[in-house]
């Protein structure tokens, strides 16, 4: 029985290992675990979010600072009411409580994960205690930080906002506490 040149390269033993087809059976799965670590890791490193502060230390020596503007909003028993429009480019703001008004009120909308989308907003007097201000749409997310204080940094308050759950948000002046519950900006 003669054999033809297909069938013997078929069961050709002394080929090379790479011209092997079990070879490339067995290699194919850890080769494509190796791609699939490559392109994870460009993904993690294209899309890293800011959970971490860069200057932890610089940060922890602000926190005395922080509750002493916390505690100045409850002296004052400042509170906000912050309302946005439904396609979050424009807030209103009514402040109560003992306030200089002309100091002027600032807007800061922390996101939850990504530094680089926080939002630092001077809100323009309109009458007494009421404030407002116009912007860029802010990106979907399922929460903001939403913090309303002083123009010279005196009191603050802050609360956290659902936007699926509407467009305004009370904020009150609360004691201050040593657990963190919203990232802390440091001016």
């Amino acid at each position: 029985m003669t054999q033809t040149p297909e069938s013997q390269t078929k069961h050709n033993d002394n080929a090379p290992f790479y011209r092997q087809p079990i070879f490339w059976m067995l290699m194919s799965g850890p080769i494509l675990v190796v791609i699939a670590a490559f392109v994870s890791f460009g993904i993690a490193k294209t899309h890293a979010q800011d959970m971490v502060s860069d200057d932890y230390y610089k940060d922890g020596k602000h926190i005395n600072l922080q509750i002493d503007r916390d505690n100045h909003a409850l002296e004052r028993n400042i509170s906000a009411q912050v309302m946005f429009n439904p396609e979050g480019s424009a807030v209103k703001v009514f402040v109560n409580g003992q306030f200089e008004a002309q100091n002027g009120v600032k807007l800061l909308l922390l996101h939850p994960t990504r530094q680089d989308e926080d939002r630092t907003i001077e809100l323009k007097a309109i009458n007494g205690n009421e404030f407002a201000a116009q912007f860029e749409p802010l990106p979907p997310t399922v929460h903001w930080y939403i913090r309303v204080e002083d123009g010279q940094g005196v009191w603050r308050v802050q609360e956290k906002w659902l936007p699926n759950q509407g467009g305004a948000v009370m904020l009150k002046a609360q004691v201050p506490t040593l657990s963190v519950s919203a990232p802390q900006s440091v001016d």
